[in-house]
């Protein structure tokens, strides 16, 4: 036998009134949420024919979009039909909540506008820094090897001063070039390659990488293991965000001091400190301090921006401690290894 949209809505009306809602209320409720499901299927039509996208999708994601809405004018629909029974003089009341449910689309829809240009920026910042770092790239590395032929051929001299100076600048830029390539590397969604990564091993690593270039500043690196500590992580990805944390650590701290790498345990899990004797962090810097292009006295703003992004990316914090005069610790805390 056929069922007619009379007999299910009698259905449904029978259910709601078997869990205790009384008849005209539960006829109201039903009603009104027929309306609103039935003027959502129809108003994405146009939207599907126009676009060429699929209609069970698209209606899907209007209805993920507008829900907050919809709930709030069926409600309002509910308490309109209930009221012109029980008081027809005040069923209008309800009518009072619809410039606010308007103001509400319109404020969903500003959002969901900004969130797309949000994503439009990001999408091309990435890409920019992708392609500045690998257009870069190449004359940067034939400059690099040219000075270094000048600089074997150099007699000293104010010529062989010049030439340091020069290849020093082409180090720094191409640590910053380093910087862009892995800060657009931690910004892309592309699946972490992930692996088992002892923190101990990875901080020796990164002490033997960075140790001869603190030592020209009169800096020493040194590791404390107090406890073995495993995780699952990209390895390359992780190792750049400490590898940030060091090459800071090592520009802020006085000559004679060390930087110290501390492998421990947290409450949630392994951690990794960096701990320096620096000057400390004023407190006004503390909220954006780990926005990307914060630059402090020195540096190019985006070491701590590229380790808060590979952290969170590996399901981590990272947070400091700081105190003006007395140094700060850096501290990274990651998941355990499952």
């Amino acid at each position: 036998m056929r069922t007619t949209l009379s007999d299910l809505i009698g259905f449904i009306t029978r259910v709601l009134q078997s869990v205790g809602l009384p008849a005209q209320d539960a006829r109201a409720a039903l009603a009104s949420f027929i309306y609103v499901a039935v003027n959502l299927l129809v108003a994405v039509v146009p939207a599907a024919l126009h676009s060429g996208r699929p209609y069970l999708a698209l209606a899907g994601q209007a209805a993920a979009a507008s829900w907050p809405a919809s709930l709030a004018l069926a409600s309002c629909a509910v308490s309109i039909a209930v009221l012109s029974i029980v008081a027809p003089v005040a069923a209008p009341l309800p009518l009072v909540v619809l410039p606010l449910i308007y103001r509400m689309n319109r404020a969903i829809l500003a959002q969901a506008n900004a969130n797309e240009q949000l994503a439009g920026v990001l999408s091309a910042q990435r890409r920019f820094l992708t392609d500045v770092s690998h257009q870069v790239a190449t004359p940067l590395a034939t400059i690099m090897t040219n000075l270094s032929i000048l600089k074997r051929d150099a007699r000293g001299g104010k010529t062989g001063q010049a030439i340091e100076d020069s290849v020093a600048e082409a180090e720094r830029m191409k640590r910053m070039l380093g910087r862009l390539r892995a800060l657009a590397h931690a910004d892309e969604d592309i699946p972490l390659r992930r692996e088992l990564v002892d923190l101990a091993e990875l901080t020796a690593d990164v002490v033997r990488a960075y140790g001869a270039q603190a030592g020209t500043s009169g800096v020493g690196l040194v590791t404390e293991v107090m406890a073995p500590a495993r995780i699952s992580a990209d390895k390359d990805l992780l190792r750049e965000a400490v590898a940030n944390l060091v090459e800071n650590a090592v520009r802020v701290s006085p000559r004679g001091a060390d930087v110290k790498l501390r492998v421990a345990r947290g409450a949630g899990g392994p951690s990794l400190d960096v701990i320096d004797s620096g000057p400390g962090i004023d407190a006004d810097r503390l909220p954006r301090l780990f926005e990307r292009f914060q630059r402090s006295d020195s540096g190019s703003g985006l070491g701590l921006a590229i380790a808060r992004r590979v952290v969170e990316r590996h399901g981590g914090t990272i947070h400091v401690r700081t105190a003006r005069g007395e140094g700060s610790t850096f501290t990274i805390e990651l998941p355990e290894a499952s």
